[in-house]
């Protein structure tokens, strides 16, 4: 079961490591420095609604995140897939997920 704090947790967690995944890509060349701020801009942002257990934020971002999956998805089934897209694939669809569940269990806990 999904405790309130469980998900701020797990949040912090995957959004944490999709930003650590796409700035080795930069770091690697894949990507340039304005598209990595670009991109991790809105992370940054649900990570602070989700400490607030914003049940609309996680409504709000599910949408973003279907953008992010079709984005990576591009990248990892071209020509050369990369580790690291695969990487990134997985947490993004581990926090869709997490942002589907989630408003049920807050709303659920704090009653």
């Amino acid at each position: 079961m999904l405790t309130n704090n469980r998900i701020k947790v797990s949040v912090s967690l995957i959004c944490c490591s999709l930003i650590t995944i796409k700035f080795l890509s930069f770091f690697y060349g894949s990507i340039t420095f304005l598209f990595f701020i670009f991109w991790s801009f809105p992370f940054i942002v649900f990570i602070y609604l989700a400490n607030k257990l914003s049940i609309k934020a996680f409504q709000s971002f599910s949408f973003i995140v279907l953008i992010y999956f079709l984005s990576v998805s591009l990248r990892v089934f071209g020509i050369e897939p990369y580790i690291l897209d695969l990487l990134e694939i997985i947490f993004i669809i581990i926090l869709f997920t997490l942002c589907i569940l989630s408003p049920k269990s807050i709303k659920r806990n704090s009653d």
